[in-house]
């Protein structure tokens, strides 16, 4: 059967040679998806020295921060979609599926809009979750061609394009442009609260504040919360209770509006003044 085997070690458990092993069981449709349902596990495949030829087991090993970034990736990671010379494929990082070979690569803007507006889930576009089928839905940010190299006219924003078709390279890509995009929405966000402010009205949105943040999440008042990867005690809070819409802001946002308001905004179901509560 097909598992994934995690080891995990305090400092002190590795100090001292010990640590916890743990088999996770793949569900049915994990296993079948890794096994004929045509989602490519990438990475070094180990077979047994005795049978290295064998088109039956093999094993992937990720060490350290790689092994928890794997093991996200694989459980939770965020899909994208990218058209390659010769294909689409639908990915994360480690996880890639391939939905529709082409005859020939795209050569204009045009012909890659006309692709893209073709793409439905399920029609061509597969799900690589682990979690049920969740075919993805083209969508601003998510969407991009890899690895062609000659394509006359502009594309529109919502279309991507990066010089390599590998899978790597290709996820890190589809990570800058989606959080280009959420450091954008957490700015639209903070347009509304400025209007709200200039018209003295009770805010439905509020930024720059983790004491009223604090509160809002206490009182379920939050509906959702951009906020950045440095307040990392709250963004797991956010995790476990998935009570929250929550979009995670990474790396050096100092000179954008999100940056500017504390690296924190977000917008509640009514309009409340958080100051009188506590």
């Amino acid at each position: 059967g097909a598992c994934a085997l995690r080891y995990s070690a305090t400092a002190h458990e590795v100090a001292a040679g010990e640590g916890t092993a743990e088999i996770v069981e793949l569900t049915k449709r994990q296993r079948g998806l890794v096994t004929g349902g045509g989602v490519e596990i990438l990475g070094r495949k180990l077979r047994p020295p005795e049978d290295l030829d064998s088109k039956g087991g093999w094993a992937i090993s990720w060490a350290e921060e790689d092994a928890a970034a794997a093991y996200a990736d694989l459980f939770e990671g965020e899909p994208c979609i990218f058209i390659t010379p010769d294909a689409v494929y639908v990915g994360t990082r480690f996880k890639r599926a391939l939905c529709k070979k082409l005859s020939a690569p795209p050569k204009t803007a045009k012909d890659v809009v006309a692709a893209v507006n073709s793409l439905q889930p399920d029609a061509p576009l597969r799900s690589v979750s682990f979690a049920g089928n969740h075919p993805p839905v083209v969508n601003a940010y998510n969407t991009f061609v890899a690895g062609i190299a000659k394509l006359d006219g502009e594309l529109p924003p919502t279309i991507g394009r990066v010089g390599s078709a590998s899978p790597n390279d290709a996820y890190a890509y589809f990570l800058e442009r989606r959080n280009d995009h959420l450091v954008a929405e957490a700015g639209k966000l903070i347009a509304r609260m400025k209007v709200d402010v200039d018209k003295k009205l009770v805010p439905l949105i509020c930024a720059s504040s983790t004491r009223e943040a604090a509160v809002a999440y206490k009182m379920a008042l939050m509906k959702s919360v951009y906020v950045h990867e440095s307040m990392g005690k709250f963004v797991d809070r956010c995790r476990a209770d998935g009570a929250v819409e929550l979009h995670v802001i990474r790396g050096d946002v100092e000179e954008t509006e999100f940056g500017c308001f504390g690296k924190i905004v977000f917008e509640m179901f009514y309009r409340v003044d958080l100051t009188t509560m506590g």
